[in-house]
């Protein structure tokens, strides 16, 4: 009988991992996935829009600097160009010499008030995006 529990006890237990614990790691690792998905997002999109209101912030300081020197504003294709994809820029100068710029946001959704953001010498729209 000593026999019979020695030859049990010597027996190498198996190395590797087995099939259920590759799937419940998996299955965790998707889970957490899912579970962080939105964050990302909102912090991409969050991202962006501060990278546009940089932008457009940095635009105003040349346009008043502009308006300094010569005391007229610069044209849309005098300014820098925007490197963020998926926005489009427009600006419009006014008869009486004020201008506007709008960057629109294709990655937000159309009821987005932030998808539109507009600044001028003297205003940024919509207050709450700024």
């Amino acid at each position: 009988m000593e026999e019979n529990f020695k030859a049990y006890t010597q027996h190498p237990l198996p190395k590797g991992v087995t099939l259920s614990e590759i799937l419940i790691a998996t299955a965790i690792a998707g889970i957490l996935c899912v579970a962080t998905m939105p964050a990302i997002i909102t912090s991409k999109q969050l991202s962006h829009l501060n990278k546009v209101k940089a932008y457009l912030l940095s635009v105003q300081a040349i346009q008043s600097r502009s308006w300094l020197r010569t005391g007229k504003y610069l044209t849309h294709d005098a300014l820098p160009p925007i490197e963020i994809s998926s926005v489009s820029i427009a600006q419009t100068i006014s008869s009486t010499g004020k201008y506007e710029i709008v960057a629109t946001l294709a990655t937000r959704a159309l009821t987005d008030r932030c998808r539109i953001i507009k600044i001028t010498e003297d205003t940024l729209t919509p207050t709450e995006c700024w």
